[in-house]
């Protein structure tokens, strides 16, 4: 290859197989594998594709985690953040697909366990969400993220007091997640645990005073324990909240 101070003034550089493409939202085709055999890989093409996407450039994220992906096929990460585009995209048989192969290549990643227990709790395959996370609280019980699945899930599933102890975990080991709080509320509501429903949608709402379900929820409690003046206030501060 010619060095590029003696080339004609006519000759274009090559692209870069980590050029984000320009025409639009479509991904380029992955380069052929004697041409992945001589390229030389972008030092971090994980941190390039975040910026892609965090630019809202999300088909050259995608082409980008693909060609990591061609080179390094374990790249469990990598796998775990296109499953995440795609998901985005409403994908998620692909999505699923991916983080599959991810767990085959880290199959003790809590992050990625909680990523496709999340994706399997929204559509509602119960089962295997709580799999996942049975798998990730014996990799890490400590975990609020894992915590706060699992609460969310048995709720999912009106397994109202069997959510309350992960719930409360989550709530301990990061006391900002509003909707730990707010879960929390709906388990303890649940089973008529009235001051503690309230309490914890209290904390909801300090945290995000625009959480109108938050709100909503304190304006039943309240009324559910004969205060209508005070359940009045909480209803119209709801309706506020709303129309932000």
């Amino acid at each position: 290859m010619p060095h590029p101070e003696s080339a004609g003034a006519a000759a274009a550089p090559q692209p870069s197989p980590l050029t984000p493409p320009n025409a639009g939202e479509q991904e380029r085709p992955l380069p052929a594998a004697d041409e992945r055999a001589t390229t030389r890989p972008a030092p971090d093409a994980l941190q390039q594709a975040r910026t892609f996407a965090a630019a809202g450039e999300t088909a050259a994220a995608m082409t980008t985690l693909r060609a990591l992906i061609a080179r390094e096929p374990r790249h469990a990460r990598a796998r775990a953040y296109l499953a995440e585009l795609l998901d985005k995209r409403g994908d998620s048989a692909g999505a699923l697909d991916e983080l599959g192969r991810a767990l085959e290549a880290a199959p003790d990643d809590v992050v990625i366990l909680c990523q496709r227990a999340q994706l399997l709790t929204n559509k509602g395959r119960y089962d295997q969400a709580e799999a996942d996370l049975r798998s990730a609280v014996r990799v890490d019980a400590e975990s609020a993220d894992v915590q706060f699945q699992l609460g969310v899930l048995f709720c999912k599933r009106a397994r109202w007091r069997e959510a309350i102890e992960p719930l409360r975990a989550a709530v301990a080991g990061d006391p900002d997640r509003v909707q730990a709080h707010y879960y929390l509320g709906d388990a303890y509501n649940s089973i008529d645990e009235l001051p503690s429903a309230l309490s914890a949608y209290q904390a909801a709402a300090a945290l995000d005073p625009t959480h109108h379900r938050a709100l909503q929820a304190i304006g039943i409690v309240l009324d559910r324990l004969r205060r209508p003046n005070d359940a009045a206030i909480a209803y119209q501060r709801a309706r506020e909240a709303q129309r932000r």
